[in-house]
């Protein structure tokens, strides 16, 4: 009789094919899950590095207070508002306008300025690379105490910020902690979040003369007449603010300027100051050039000059008090060895090593 042959697994190949099955699964649920597995190696590891980063942080928490004991902690460290005796790392310099081949004020009469080093300072603004700026407390006036830095008419307007930057840089610069410059409205709207290119009306809106003059030809830097084969085009850049009193710095920088009960009639305007930037109110039929102030607690400008189209013009001299910028290094150290040298007022100014 012939035998028929059966294809198929034996019951016995399927119990040795699970418990196969059964032995590896084991194996990997050790590895994942045992003491030396895989998940318990990555949770050994993420707690090795928490513990790392905590004995990290405090060893740079030690070392921070390491190097306050020694009195190595640099300017970097220091607050917006802050306040900074910077005045014994300075020399007494002197400063003459329309001298030694400095720009015409086109005020007639030469102005010395003088190094004041008895002004505090204090914090206006911190740099991502590290550098601190620092502004005076009080303005600076000329040698006789009472009298502002004069600018006049066309020269004025276009020689502003370079005299005002020079006059800064001869008098407050020291090369060992940072360089000196004028304030301008740039920091004063970084203070306050002003944007003319938003916020301010007609900005940047140009008006094209055919006639009259002299305008301010920007490409070529000078005044000259306006005609019809030779127009000039002048954009607006004149914006007119009131300073909220809520900003860093407001008592410092705006308060004083509000204390002037005059009619603006006069010239001399000690309480208020120069910002090294310059302005211009365009209009359909004439321009006013001005140098920036801040004055009464507002962002404003001087007008030194103007032209219309029908060739008449204005000339106008004033003068406001000038306040320094000095941009300190970030290497700059404080002496942290008075520990109540905290900058939180004038008496706590950070004394700078």
């Amino acid at each position: 009789m012939k035998q028929i042959k059966q294809n198929g697994i034996t019951l016995i190949a399927l119990v040795i094919t699970i418990i196969v099955l059964l032995i590896l699964a084991g194996v990997a649920i050790a590895t994942l899950t045992g003491d030396n597995g895989i998940l318990t190696k990555a949770v050994e590891a993420k707690e090795k590095a928490e513990i790392a980063n905590e004995t990290e942080k405090q060893r740079l928490e030690l070392l921070e207070k390491q190097l306050n004991a020694e009195g190595k902690i640099t300017v970097s460290t220091l607050k917006v508002g802050d306040y900074v005796k910077y005045g014994d790392k300075l020399t007494s310099q002197s400063y003459v306008t329309n001298s030694n081949g400095e720009p015409d004020t086109g005020y007639e009469t030469p102005q010395t300025f003088n190094t004041d080093t008895n002004t505090l300072w204090r914090v206006i603004n911190k740099k991502a690379n590290g550098d601190v700026e620092i502004v005076a407390v009080n303005n600076t006036l000329s040698s006789d105490g009472t009298t502002g830095l004069y600018l006049k008419s066309q020269n004025g307007f276009l020689n502003a910020e370079t005299i005002l930057d020079n006059l800064c840089s001869k008098l407050y610069s020291n090369p060992a902690y940072g360089t000196a410059r004028s304030i301008n409205v740039d920091d004063i709207n970084n203070l306050t979040g002003f944007n003319p290119e938003t916020d301010a009306t007609n900005y940047n809106k140009a008006y094209t003369y055919t006639s009259g003059g002299p305008f301010w030809d920007k490409n070529t830097n000078i005044f000259r007449n306006a005609t019809t084969e030779n127009p000039i085009t002048v954009d607006n850049t004149y914006y007119y603010y009131t300073v909220n009193k809520n900003i860093p710095l407001y008592a410092t920088l705006i308060e004083e300027t509000k204390t002037y009960t005059g009619d603006h009639s006069e010239e001399n305007y000690s309480m208020f100051y120069w910002l090294a930037s310059h302005g211009v109110r365009a209009r359909d039929d004439a321009s006013d050039f001005v140098v920036r102030i801040v004055a009464s607690g507002d962002v404003d400008g001087w007008l030194l000059f103007l032209a219309d189209i029908y060739g008449y013009t204005i000339e106008r001299a004033r003068a406001c008090a000038v306040r320094p910028i000095v941009t300190l290094n970030s290497n700059v150290q404080l002496d942290t060895s008075d520990v109540a040298k905290d900058g939180s007022e004038q008496s706590k100014a950070w004394i700078l090593k």
